[in-house]
C-alpha cells in the first residue's frame, strides 16, 4: 500500500489527466492506445491483426481503427 505523496510537474499532470479521460472512453484510436500503454503503434496494430485487441467494427476497410476499451474492461473483469 502506498502511503506517501507524489509530486507531478504540470506537464505530467496534464498527460495523466488526459490519459484518465481516454481510459474512460468506450473507444480510443491506435495512437492514443499506444501512448497510454507505452507500446509502439506498430505493436498495437500487430496485436489487432492477431486478434489480441478488440476493435470497433468498421463499415469500410479504410476507416480509422479504434480500440474497443469497453470490451477490454469486460475481459479484465471476467478474468478477475
Amino acid at each position: 500500500m502506498l502511503t506517501g505523496n507524489i509530486t507531478l510537474t504540470d506537464s505530467q499532470f496534464k498527460s495523466l489527466k488526459s490519459d484518465l479521460v481516454l481510459l474512460s472512453m468506450p473507444f480510443v484510436s491506435v495512437a492514443d492506445y499506444s501512448r497510454i500503454t507505452g507500446d509502439s503503434e506498430g505493436n498495437v496494430r500487430q496485436q489487432i491483426h492477431k486478434g489480441l485487441l478488440p476493435i470497433k467494427a468498421k463499415l469500410k476497410p479504410r476507416e480509422k481503427t479504434f480500440i474497443n476499451m469497453e470490451a477490454l474492461r469486460q475481459e479484465a473483469q471476467a478474468a478477475a
